[in-house]
């Protein structure tokens, strides 16, 4: 137990190391002030970027994971009534594929989870009677990090950099405070962690506070063991003995290089509180990966409305499925026709459909108001025919009540050009996409 508290310790280090009293932005006052926040909304957005050699990749599974993937990106706005009420409203987008929505609604009994429009949510209940307080883990939370953050090495100057008296825009409103960039490089991180616990293993005091904050928080969960300063410091010694030393090893060297880092620009406001944030975690370097050679995570982020009244958005529902509902089930919820979600999913389950030939599709490209429409023949009852755009935006989706289907799309353009068609069959993935030609509309 002691071992892995210590690992959660060290996590948080890699995190905020860096962040320390410098011209006047103490890590210590944006713990406790961020620690005091009880309400607030917030909107997020990250992007992952993935490199790799198709030829490369010799799991076609992977290949596949990563197809869908690379380029992916996340938006989605949070309120938070207080520390257990919390809604989530966002978009996952997929290049190859498309949006899928989702929503998220937690209380201290539920959280509720509705993907890409399902006729049902996913509801997973909250066993609250083993659970501490809000308030006692945030109150612990506290108490374990200021000693922690009190013995972090201040090795990388060159890597911080602050301004102050910095006014920024957040969400609309005009917002004065200090503006820091900080740098983490994966080379450092050995030196960065041997330092911190060496400083940790000198100050008696911080190594109490921290073991009195772990026996709190393990009492409050209902465990009856708890550690002493003595255990706490075998256990940094463990880390220091078995850890360290593995890291420095040679098979470690691609791994633990400037290749591979992380750089956040962060700005607070004048009470320390987190406002924005921007931040990249490059991968450059990653040994033994089946032909992935870079990874790329972007976030940023912005916070407002803080410690004011923000209401949560409630998810409205008559039926759910549970949380151990299968695939199927939740496949079962979504609507085929324009659902990106059973698309990604089917295609983990199913052999891909048969796709069709372009002599099975005719497109009349209508002048004026009139629908431009799309008929495809030679199909089955039940099949499901997409219409996407060159640029992959879904325009259409009906499902076949016989051999023939016509969908009608607003305009599919004036000139003349190409839409994409595919096909999902009966316990079969969507087919690949076959590029049909248009002529320009005529009067």
């Amino acid at each position: 137990m002691i071992k892995k508290f210590i690992l959660v310790i060290m996590a948080s280090v890699l995190f905020i190391t860096g962040c320390q009293a410098v011209k006047g932005v103490d890590l210590n006052k944006m713990i406790l002030s961020n620690s005091k926040i009880n309400s607030a909304e917030s909107k997020t957005t990250a992007t992952l970027d993935l490199k790799y050699t198709k030829s490369k990749v010799t799991d076609k599974d992977f290949l596949k994971v990563l197809n869908l993937l690379d380029n992916a990106k996340v938006e989605f706005q949070t309120k938070m009534q207080d520390s257990s009420t919390v809604s989530m409203t966002g978009n996952l987008t997929l290049k190859q594929k498309g949006k899928i929505q989702f929503r998220l609604y937690m209380d201290k009994k539920q959280v509720v989870l509705l993907l890409d429009n399902a006729k049902k949510p996913i509801r997973i209940s909250i066993d609250n009677s083993s659970t501490p307080n809000d308030q006692l883990i945030k109150d612990l939370q506290t108490k374990l990090l200021a000693p922690v953050v009190k013995n972090l090495p201040n090795p990388f100057p060159a890597h911080l950099t602050v301004k102050n008296n910095i006014t920024e825009k957040v969400h609309g409103a005009k917002v004065t405070g200090h503006k820091v960039h900080a740098e983490v490089f994966a080379n450092e991180i050995p030196k960065l962690l041997e330092t911190f616990l060496n400083n940790l293993l000198k100050d008696e005091k911080s190594i109490q506070e921290i073991v009195n904050a772990i026996n709190e928080l393990s009492k409050s969960a209902g465990e009856t063991t708890a550690i002493t300063t003595e255990d706490f410091k075998n256990g940094i010694q463990q880390v220091k003995t078995e850890i360290l030393p593995e890291l420095k090893k040679p098979e470690y060297s691609s791994l633990l290089t400037k290749k591979n880092n992380f750089k956040t620009d962060l700005f607070l406001d004048k009470k320390f509180y987190e406002r924005k944030s921007s931040s990249v975690l490059t991968i450059g370097s990653i040994p033994d990966a089946d032909g992935l050679t870079g990874v790329t995570v972007r976030i940023t982020n912005e916070t407002w409305n803080i410690n004011k009244k923000v209401i949560a958005s409630k998810i409205k529902y008559t039926s759910f499925l549970k949380a151990d509902a299968t695939p199927e089930q939740v496949m079962a919820t979504l609507d085929k026709r324009h659902s990106v979600l059973y698309s990604v999913m089917s295609s983990f389950m199913y052999e891909p459909s048969k796709a069709l030939k372009t002599s099975q599709v005719r497109v009349i490209n209508n002048y004026g108001k009139k629908l431009d429409t799309i008929t495809v023949k030679g199909i089955r009852k039940g099949d499901v025919i997409k219409i996407y755009s060159t640029s992959g935006i879904p325009l259409a989706g009906k499902q076949s009540t016989g051999s023939t289907v016509t969908l009608s799309v607003k305009q599919i353009g004036k000139k003349s050009g190409k839409v994409y068609v595919s096909i999902i069959r009966s316990k079969k993935a969507e087919s690949t996409r076959v590029s049909v030609t248009f002529k320009s509309e005529k009067k």
